[in-house]
């Protein structure tokens, strides 16, 4: 156990108690002590519902206060979490704390995803791009953006699936097209990664970046790719046909056939599990 040396004057903080906040708890504090606060930011209340009920809740240093007039003054969006999720969860509770806190409470800068995926793996190498792909990698064949991961669970995520993101990265991350380098290609070619032989998968990244022309599958990629170039916004539907397109031809690369169109309606071709990752 690491020793931390305190100094002599150190003295012990006695207005802190863990409790298992229970949802009618939670409730009641907001109820009656919830006398002034800044507005819910239902965004965050709901990563929090989500990590309480995906078993990611953790008790840690940050938690709830009140002052000595019995008036909620940090963790808001944590007791509605608890309510909403109808979980009881452990906290720390500080009582008796300043009323004058509320200037100095929650100035700092948030940790982002990529910040807590950096510390989860202690590399500091990873840029943008690797959260991107992960989250268009989890997004899957309907491009549906997941706001509800934590940093945390991205973090778990991440250390699952790191083989994949980072071969993706690697291939396509230091193209200077953005419209060829795009985050829903890369979570494709990350999925493409449990499913086809390394060789195929690189041979269709270099393709996508004007290279190894006198390939099989140069016609069909090169007009993916002219796609790409065409296609100036990401919006929902057009990431949903970029990822469509982009499956098929990598399907088409690794059963070796010569692609001839898209079908309307389809499923996931490269589904990720836990069997295959």
């Amino acid at each position: 156990m690491l020793n931390i040396q305190l100094p002599a004057n150190a003295q012990p903080y006695n207005n802190a108690y863990v409790v298992h906040v229970t949802p009618e708890l939670a409730r009641k504090w907001l109820e009656e002590c919830n006398v002034f606060n800044r507005p819910i930011n239902q965004a965050v209340v709901d990563v929090y519902v989500h990590q309480i009920k995906s078993g990611l809740w953790r008790r840690t240093h940050q938690g709830v206060a009140f002052t000595a007039e019995r008036n909620l003054l940090d963790g808001q969006h944590r007791l509605t979490a608890v309510v909403a999720a109808n979980i009881t969860v452990p906290m720390l509770i500080f009582i008796d704390e300043s009323p004058d806190n509320y200037e100095y409470i929650d100035c700092g800068r948030n940790r982002s995803n990529l910040d807590t995926m950096r510390m989860s793996v202690r590399d500091n190498t990873l840029t943008l791009k690797h959260t991107q792909t992960l989250k268009a990698m989890l997004a899957g064949r309907y491009c549906k953006s997941n706001g509800k991961y934590s940093n945390a669970e991205l973090g778990i995520l991440y250390r699952r699936y790191f083989t994949a993101v980072d071969f993706a990265v690697d291939q396509l991350g230091d193209y200077p097209n953005k419209q060829i380098n795009d985050p829903t290609v890369r979570g494709v070619v990350a999925r493409a990664c449990y499913y086809l032989a390394k060789d195929q998968v690189v041979d269709f990244c270099n393709l996508l970046k004007g290279q190894s022309q006198e390939h099989p599958a140069a016609k069909m990629v090169n007009a993916f790719r002219e796609c790409l170039m065409l296609w100036d916004d990401r919006r929902e539907n057009t990431r949903r046909e970029i990822y469509k397109r982009c499956e098929c031809i990598l399907k088409a690369i690794q059963t070796n056939e010569e692609l001839v169109g898209f079908p309307s309606a389809m499923g996931e071709l490269f589904p990720i599990n836990n069997d295959n990752c």
